[in-house]
């Protein structure tokens, strides 16, 4: 897995967004975090389609092309897997395809198996009118994945959405020094670019919304004279620590997100930080500065209580329903849920069963998965 996890990787996805001879570059990484050698992100326009564009690493493109791309598309059983399910969310392929399918499959056979690989990891997003795919694989040698390494490729896939926009966005452009700007203005993500003293350089609309509509958030924030700034000490020197060596284009010892409580000690935000370098204005020359991106993201379970209205509910869960899920999210099991709240384990299995039909999910893992992904306060809610 990447020494660095998967900060850096998202960080090339968002660099080969706006430089597209950087794809290769994001999908080694991804490869490398995966703890594999070969990744792949296509596109297809529907399920039984050839792919129409692809970005790959680790495999010969021949292969790809007169193999995959060519034929064996259409035998793959992951697509299954990846269109029953809820978009958006990881696969381990080994849950799904034991030794014997696999020994029975024309496509691992004659396919999957030569070109060297044996266990993927992969996920599915909506692309346009499109599915897009990204995957990890690796040999049968390195050995299968962990759920550790499955929730840092979790992280990447995340983005993907707000990457592809990025990109599409950035093609349509005609105009360098304005074209970044014009793509992060489209990201739902809030999004904050600062300088290494914390100097506020642009905030998105969806940072707008964000500081200003979602109550939980404003509280934590502290912007005075033009600095972006948090109301924890402990959290802010570690956020200054960051963006100086983002700034200055240098690793990070702890790259994972920063996080900020609420008044009841319960996680309430999440903050990012890449690198990035993007033009001041339009007809910028010069070396351009090395900013830092601040990815702020309000955590899903921490905004609400048990007594959350109705309309706020997604998916029309009741309001044992909505509790359940939020306790799943919270990592508490089945078992010590039904103990604490005094009810049969029966009702809360039922409970259960009836929040995998509301929401597309097949596991109470993946249940506690999408809860604690979800956004609140930016639009992502169904």
């Amino acid at each position: 897995m990447h020494a660095q996890g998967a900060d850096p990787v998202i960080a090339a996805f968002y660099r080969a967004a706006l430089e597209p001879g950087q794809w290769c570059a994001a999908m080694q990484a991804f490869a490398q975090l995966a703890g594999g050698e070969v990744a792949c992100c296509f596109l297809k326009a529907e399920t039984g389609t050839a792919p129409s564009r692809a970005y790959l690493s680790g495999i010969e493109e021949q292969a790809w092309e007169d193999g995959y791309r060519r034929y064996y598309h259409a035998l793959d059983p992951g697509y299954a897997v990846l269109t029953c399910g809820t978009p958006g969310r990881m696969h381990l392929m080994q849950e799904y395809f034991s030794e014997r399918t696999v020994a029975h499959s024309e496509y691992f056979q004659d396919f999957y198996l030569r070109v060297g690989v044996r266990y993927s990891c992969s996920g599915i997003v909506r692309d346009d009118d499109g599915l897009t795919i990204l995957s990890a694989h690796r040999a049968a040698g390195q050995g299968r994945y962990d759920a550790r390494t499955r929730a840092q490729l979790q992280r990447v896939l995340d983005h993907l959405p707000n990457v592809l926009r990025l990109r599409d966005t950035a093609q349509q452009a005609q105009v360098r020094g304005t074209l970044a700007w014009k793509a992060l203005d489209a990201l739902p993500r809030a999004i904050l670019l600062v300088d290494a003293s914390l100097r506020l350089v642009y905030m998105n609309p969806a940072a707008q919304c964000l500081l200003t509509v979602t109550p939980q958030v404003p509280p934590l924030i502290a912007l005075r004279g033009g600095n972006f700034g948090l109301v924890v000490g402990s959290v802010q020197q570690q956020l200054a620590q960051r963006v100086r060596l983002a700034c200055a284009n240098l690793a990070c010892a702890r790259p994972a997100p920063l996080y900020l409580a609420d008044a009841d000690g319960r996680p309430a935000l999440e903050i990012g930080i890449l690198p990035v370098a993007l033009p001041l204005e339009q007809g910028w020359h010069g070396e351009v500065p090395r900013l830092a991106m601040l990815s702020l993201r309000p955590l899903f379970r921490a905004a609400r209580r048990q007594g959350a209205a109705v309309a706020a509910r997604p998916w029309r869960l009741t309001g044992a329903e909505w509790a359940l899920a939020l306790a799943l999210a919270d990592g508490v099991e089945s078992a010590s849920y039904a103990l604490r709240q005094g009810v049969c384990i029966s009702t809360v299995r039922s409970q259960i069963q009836a929040i995998l039909r509301k929401t597309g999910t097949r596991r109470s893992n993946e249940i506690a998965s999408l809860f604690s992904a979800l956004e609140w306060g930016t639009g992502a809610l169904p």
